[in-house]
Formats: C-alpha cells, structure tokens, sequence
C-alpha cells in the first residue's frame, strides 16, 4: 500500500512539474501588467515604459501595461500588488524608496512579501535646482544652508521613500538642516521644482535629465563615484569636498509564492528586453545606468540593503512605526 501511495505521489509530482514547465514555455498568453506605486512621469514609471516599448517583441507578442497606483510613500500601489495573484501576471516595479518605507514606518508587507525576478538599474541621486537659481554649485547651496538652517526646501518622491532618505543622509553628513518637502513621486516632485514652487529637489536619473539638458534644471552635483556619462561638466560631489554618495535601484518584483518557472520565464525575458539595442537606446537617453542582477543575486542585494537601510535610519532616529 506504502509503494502504491508512493508511486501515486511521485506521479502527481512529476505531472504537477511539468504542467508548471509547460505553462512556463507558453508565458505569457495574456498582459503583463507592472504597478509603478509613484506617480507617472517618475524615475520608476519612465523606466518601466521604455521596457514596456520593446517587451512584446520578446513575449509572444503580448504587451506590458504600467499601472500608475501613487499615495501613501508607495504603500498603495505595494498593497494591491501584495494582493495580486501569484501567477507572473502582476509584477511591482520596485525600487530602493520601498525598502527604506518599511524600515521607517508601519507597513503592511515586509521582505518576505517580494519574489525578486530582475534589477535592471542603479542610479546615483544628483541634487538639482532651477536654471535660475543662485545655487551655481553644490558648494554654494551647502554654505547657503549652514547660513539659513531650515530655510532652503528639499523636495523628494516622498516621505519614508528613497529620495527623501537620502537628503535626510546627505543633511546630516554636512551639517546643515534643510526643509524636506514630500510629493507623491520624482516627477511631480520635478514640475514643482519647474513651477518654482521648491528651491531643490533629491533626484536620481532619469528624473529631470531631459530638463537639465533643455536648460531648464541645472544639477548641483551627483551624489555617486562618477560624473554622468550625460553630463562630463557636472562634478560629483566629493569633487566638490562632499565624499558621500548613495544611488536609486529598479528592478522588477512578482507576489511570493509565484512558481519559480514562470519568475525564470519572466526573468528571461525582461533579460532580453534590457539587453534590446531599442531599449539600451532609450537607456542612454535617459541616462539610465543598467546594473542586471538575476533572481537570486537580486534577492540578497534587496536583503543587504534592507539591513542598510534598517541601521541607518536607526541611527538618524528617523522610524515613525
């Protein structure tokens, strides 16, 4: 009797795996729909879209939809894709603001929540002013911070979120004080910054580049171990005396319990879609710096950054929880 059950478990083991390998190699058969949880026209959202422009081209001719859910510091968008089904058909563009969130304030899902499926970037954040501005330098806009502590406004993606975290850091480091201003994501926080409604703004590619490069938006300096290709006249900051740096990474996230076919089928094809020469050409538009990590490295780069971030914003005393 022992054999028999024995047998009939191993049978509908092997069925149960193959049905999953099967339904894998035909993924997808419908939209692949990825919630941006910040408002369109951010960091996260543009880079989503320019993969959604070539990922019929790799996915049996199906489309990837962006679905824009902002509010709460991400919180709303992360709820519904926590709430999806685990089936590779909702994913969660997710991204460094996410992790810092649920460090710093009471959320409803944690680590355990996400199934890394591919990071596609890492960006330095750059702090940015008007073109107007009397800020030539980031030299200029510290001096004029220590001068009028609280006076000059940040603006950021949001509260809790990444960019916000950073000027907090970056504050902190030199000794200035600055009043953080929130929006509900990078590109409302840019057309504030435009309408002249804010002095600066955190920001990180490809919020603000083409701007910048119309003469619209001048960037004080990038917060990263380089200058941006884009941008050679533009010094870092610990060219300016500054040695602090902190970057943006993006990738993709499916609900956990997805089978690990249909996240590798998933992977390989987001895979070709960075790698498409229409994609990388859009990258370099958009001065997207592509830092491709697979499911499991992805997964213990969010890990380590989430023990980053967890001490951090411990030591600045920044939790709300």
């Amino acid at each position: 009797m022992r054999r028999v059950l024995l047998a009939v478990i191993i049978v509908f083991s092997a069925f149960s795996m193959l049905t999953q390998l099967v339904s894998a190699a035909a993924f997808p058969t419908k939209q692949v729909e990825v919630i941006v949880p910040w408002s369109a026209g951010g960091a996260t959202d543009v880079l989503f879209r320019a993969i959604a422009n070539v990922f019929p081209k790799h996915a049996n001719g199906q489309p990837m939809v962006i679905k824009n859910i902002p509010g709460g510091g991400a919180v709303t968008g992360t709820m519904e894709f926590v709430k999806s089904k685990p089936d590779g058909y909702t994913g969660l563009g997710i991204a460094t603001p996410i992790i810092t969130k649920m460090n710093m304030s009471k959320v409803p899902f944690n680590m355990d929540s996400f199934e890394p499926v591919i990071m596609v970037v890492e960006n330095p954040c750059m702090i940015m002013v008007r073109a107007d501005s009397k800020f030539k330098n980031l030299r200029d806009f510290i001096e004029a911070a220590r001068k009028n502590p609280g006076a000059i406004g940040i603006g950021n993606g949001g509260a809790g979120g990444g960019t916000h975290i950073v000027a907090l850091a970056f504050e902190d480091f030199a000794g200035v004080e600055f009043l953080h201003v929130p929006y509900q994501g990078g590109g409302p926080a840019i057309i504030a910054l435009l309408g002249g409604h804010i002095d600066s703004v955190m920001a990180s590619a490809p919020e603000g580049i083409s701007n910048a490069e119309a003469g619209q938006l001048r960037i004080l300096g990038v917060l990263g171990p380089k200058r941006l290709a884009r941008f050679p006249d533009v010094p870092t900051a610990a060219e300016q005396g500054f040695d602090f740096s902190l970057s943006m990474w993006r990738g993709i996230c499916v609900p956990k319990g997805t089978p690990k076919a249909t996240v590798k089928a998933l992977h390989d094809i987001l895979l070709k879609c960075i790698e498409d020469p229409e994609f990388k050409r859009q990258g370099d538009e958009l001065a997207i710096e592509i830092v491709y990590k697979g499911p499991e490295d992805f997964g213990e780069y969010m890990r380590a950054e989430d023990k980053f971030y967890n001490r951090l914003i411990k030591v600045k005393g920044l939790e709300d929880k």
